[in-house]
């Protein structure tokens, strides 16, 4: 539930990560509705950045699809385990939560009363999931012309290898990043499932294109379908080495071998690492020595909910509009009511989703151990 705090007081630079105005009225995106059918990191920390910048966000899952952050170690399946994961809660904190059974047409049909006030779809499933559903990108197009669609996938909407499944760790091998990362005598690096690299990455540019198709839809009154390709944006990421591995000149790998800047490495110091470079020195900090750093406290790519919780934060300011985080997560379903209701639905009709199970505030299954 909505919960009203004060300004932080300790402000800009403060001694802890900061709170801001709870109410986030008048954001840049303030008005704009996006439903989220966002998965783990990929889809949903898009639709985090944009409730970031105001919009008001929808998190559909099913009571028998549940975004799988859901699911956690230490889990009780006595007790509601699926509000209480620390992954899914960080990501998707401030989102209101409908539950909605898409794979019934009764489910299905209230989908379609709800996305008729929406302005942003994002999604991140595999490619076909969407239309088995009856949410055809091309049927949704027409059906909401003013509509944008932010679909995110390992290999884009068209291609010989549209169907593949990945993950962060796959898209770096494939994408050829992990062939860069490393040391020059040793084996490709991944950052793992722990951090998968590509997902934490991908959010900010579906956010700018999400962002660019609003701004084309204020000009021409037409939305239109983002093509989110992870793999591609993974090569993207190589920059200039993309253009000189295609002009049969491609950098191996070095790691602290690099001819081009001798004086730059990475070393063990007797207590830990240091990165060094000609005139300077830093340590290589690991996430608790970051946590600990007087810079992590003034900065906001960690803030914490009403309730104290550190909830990711966001990568950018506003002079005008500091971060800050108005509400924790919702409980699966608590807003099923209020966002059916606003999609023109009677009290009656929503009763009747209820009882028949289209609509829940409990998943259909116990955690997955």
């Amino acid at each position: 539930m909505p919960h009203e705090i004060p300004r932080s007081p300790e402000g800009p630079g403060g001694a802890g990560p900061r709170h801001a105005d709870a109410s986030r009225r008048g954001g840049p995106l303030a008005g704009i509705r996006v439903v989220d059918l966002g998965w783990l990191t990929a889809g949903a920390a898009s639709s985090a950045l944009l409730l970031d910048l105001g919009a008001d966000v929808v998190k559909v899952e099913g009571p028998g699809a549940l975004d799988p952050f859901r699911d956690w170690s230490g889990a009780d399946a006595a007790s509601d385990w699926w509000n209480r994961s620390p992954f899914y809660n960080f990501t998707n904190r401030g989102k209101r939560s409908l539950c909605l059974d898409l794979k019934d047409p009764r489910g299905l049909a209230a989908l379609m009363r709800v996305l008729e006030g929406a302005d942003v779809l994002v999604e991140n499933y595999r490619r076909g999931v969407l239309a088995s559903f009856g949410l055809a990108p091309e049927m949704l197009r027409k059906r909401f012309p003013r509509l944008i669609i932010a679909s995110i996938s390992s290999q884009g909407e068209d291609g010989p290898e549209r169907d593949m499944v990945s993950f962060g760790s796959t898209l770096e091998a494939t994408g050829g990043l992990a062939a860069l990362t490393g040391p020059a005598e040793g084996d490709p690096q991944i950052t793992g499932r722990n951090i998968n690299y590509p997902d934490q990455v991908v959010c900010l540019f579906a956010t700018g294109a999400i962002v660019a198709a609003l701004a084309q839809r204020d000009a021409t009154g037409q939305g239109g379908h983002i093509d989110l390709s992870q793999r591609e944006l993974t090569s993207y990421l190589l920059g200039e080495e993309l253009i000189a591995a295609a002009a049969g000149v491609p950098t191996p790998r070095q790691g602290n071998a690099d001819p081009a800047a001798p004086g730059e490495a990475v070393l063990p110091d007797g207590e830990g690492w240091r990165a060094v470079w000609d005139g300077g020195e830093a340590p290589v900090r690991d996430g608790a020595a970051l946590a600990a750093s007087p810079e992590f406290a003034a900065g906001t790519a960690i803030l914490r909910a009403p309730d104290g919780q550190p909830a990711k934060g966001t990568p950018f300011r506003f002079g005008t509009w500091p971060a800050g985080i108005a509400r924790g997560p919702s409980g699966l379903g608590e807003d099923n009511r209020a966002v059916l209701a606003e999609a023109g639905l009677t009290p009656e009709e929503i009763a009747t989703l209820e009882e028949a199970g289209v609509v829940a505030t409990k998943p259909r299954r116990g955690p997955a151990q």
